[in-house]
């Protein structure tokens, strides 16, 4: 028997967003801009787990590790190829998790990588 998730658990809303290839070679990818398309907007919980700053060169950077939880979506194959949007900030995904295999929650650890220009 499938577990109830509760729905305000689940409070913000993310789009999941694929890297389109066959987009950037027709545009010949000069700049080698990267080009993603939405796959799917759904609702879920946004959780930073751990924070840190460093520095590499002229730039300040800062990285963070956040775990994004939502409902198993059986009709959605999400990889670590994929990222995460949320508002303006965007979240790579280095790991999903279906939790114990229950098919009833997804867990997707992300990184979010922050660089600002050091000041003189």
């Amino acid at each position: 028997m499938s577990r109830m998730i509760k729905a305000a658990k689940f409070d913000k809303q993310i789009t999941i967003q694929k890297r389109d290839y066959s987009r950037e070679q027709q545009n010949g990818n000069y700049k080698g801009q990267e080009i993603w398309r939405n796959v799917a907007t759904i609702r879920a919980s946004i959780e930073p787990i751990q924070g840190r700053e460093y520095f590499s060169g002229v730039f300040q950077v800062g990285e963070n590790v956040i775990r994004v939880r939502m409902r198993y979506q059986p009709n959605l194959q999400i990889t670590a190829k994929m990222r995460v949007k949320y508002g303006k900030r965007v979240f790579d995904i280095e790991n999903v998790i279906d939790s114990k295999e229950a098919h009833n929650e997804l867990q997707l650890m992300c990184k979010e990588i922050l660089k600002w220009q050091k000041s003189q």
